[in-house]
This record gives C-alpha cells, structure tokens and sequence, in this order.
C-alpha cells in the first residue's frame, strides 16, 4: 500500500466501543512492520477551513476541501489519533471487503500533511520518525 492511500473501512472501531463506516488515510508504505493510519471527518465543529495545517485549532487537522483530492465533501483529516495496522490486519480486512481502497493523496498534498502530522503533540517520536522518512522518500 501506498503513503497517502485513501481507505474506508466498514467496521473501523471507536474509542467508545462501537463500530462503524470510517474513511481513513494511510501515511507510510508498511516497510517498518505496520502502516500508520489516521481517520477523517466531514464535520466541521471546532475546525478551521483554510486548506492544509490547522494544527492550532482545538483538535489539530488538515483540512482537505471538497475537489482538492478524491473525497466529495469537505474533510478534515484528524492528527489527534495515529493508529498502528500490522500488514497482517491490512490484508486480512482488504481480502474480506472490511476495508476498500478509494484513492489516493496528490503527493503534494501528502507531502504538507506528513510534515504537518510529524510535528503533532499526540505522535510518539517513532512515528514521527517514520512519517518524517516517508516524506523524504517521496518524489
């Protein structure tokens, strides 16, 4: 898989327990043992609207408008959570239709939200790391 891999998985687990539909975003290509993922959401409540980096905002997020890539609605895309999925998870949940992939990132627009979400107060220094060598590696 791709940095920059737009998923939605049918069945992401919440925080609270519950499951449901959610559009995720893959940052790296899976080479360090496990993909580091984040979630997105079309609601604007607490967020800012100027296209990038909002990581001033109440809840740090970068902030993709409707047309910049192939979301079709306005999405935030949420640097308060970074989640790790072993290739084996990955694959398992692609293969089963769990989770399906519906685009990818400009590289250009990767390119600002790796760095935006490399210097977030919620990653750990490793993931960071990661995201910081992604983008190097990047045309």
């Amino acid at each position: 898989m791709t940095p920059g891999t737009i998923l939605t998985d049918t069945q992401f687990l919440y925080s609270d327990g519950t499951t449901g539909k959610k559009i995720l975003i893959v940052l790296n290509d899976g080479e360090v043992g496990h993909y580091i993922v984040i979630k997105t959401t079309s609601k604007d409540t607490y967020k800012g609207m100027v296209f990038g980096c909002q990581s001033n905002d109440r809840y740090p997020n970068f902030y993709l408008p409707k047309g910049s890539c192939c979301l079709s609605k306005h999405t935030w895309v949420l640097l308060d959570q970074f989640f790790e999925f072993d290739r084996v998870h990955m694959l398992t949940h692609g293969v089963s239709g769990r989770i399906r992939k519906i685009g990818v990132l400009p590289t250009d627009i990767l390119k600002e939200l790796l760095i935006c979400a490399a210097e977030c107060e919620d990653i750990t220094h490793s993931q960071a790391m990661t995201l910081l060598d992604t983008h190097r590696s990047l045309p």
